[in-house]
């Protein structure tokens, strides 16, 4: 669907506002509440967002494009440790800089259908990643796709819980791979 360049404008000013609130700890944001820190009607924030899970959507929409790309250049990299690792770092620094994605990727299923089809591939092609990892015996045997994205869910919170979530996030990152990786001792 192709948007005038004002309703563009109003449908990325709503969001900038809803991810403001979201930042400071408002999970969900009303719409009342929405189109009051945006100073525009609630009629406007409905025509842009039918629901919650319309907000939602647009509010990860560049994050799933983002993933998506971040998957299949991983799944491009020949070498299966440096793709496993790629993958986890950068499902990391997405999550880590929007909590709207956060919340969706820690979802056991997202509402929005158009979403959960798309978490569905990105799943699929990172057990695809995961499992080319896993035989080449670079990670331990017992590491799934689901695992990882938990594990992402789990830095996230871990990290947003100090001063400076950024470099927590880095850090924990780097734990949890040490941890993943196999040793043949």
């Amino acid at each position: 669907m192709v948007r005038r360049a004002d309703a563009q404008k109003n449908r990325a000013h709503l969001l900038a506002v809803a991810r403001a609130l979201i930042h400071k700890g408002d999970m969900t944001p009303s719409f009342n509440e929405l189109a009051k820190r945006a100073g525009v009607g609630v009629g406007t924030v409905y025509r842009h967002f039918a629901d919650h899970q319309a907000l939602w959507a647009g509010l990860v929409e560049e994050q799933l494009v983002h993933l998506e790309k971040l998957v299949a250049d991983v799944g491009d990299d020949r070498d299966p440790w440096r793709a496993f690792e790629r993958l986890f770092r950068g499902a990391v620094a997405l999550e880590i800089n929007n909590p709207a994605f956060a919340q969706i990727l820690a979802a056991p299923r997202s509402g929005a259908p158009e979403i959960a089809a798309r978490l569905g591939k990105l799943q699929a092609a990172a057990e695809s990643i995961v499992n080319r990892a896993r035989t080449a015996k670079v990670v331990r045997p017992d590491v799934k796709a689901g695992d990882l994205r938990r594990l992402v869910c789990g830095i996230d919170l871990a990290a947003r819980a100090g001063d400076d979530p950024s470099a927590a996030a880095t850090r924990y990152a780097e734990i949890l791979l040490a941890g993943m990786r196999r040793r043949d001792d």
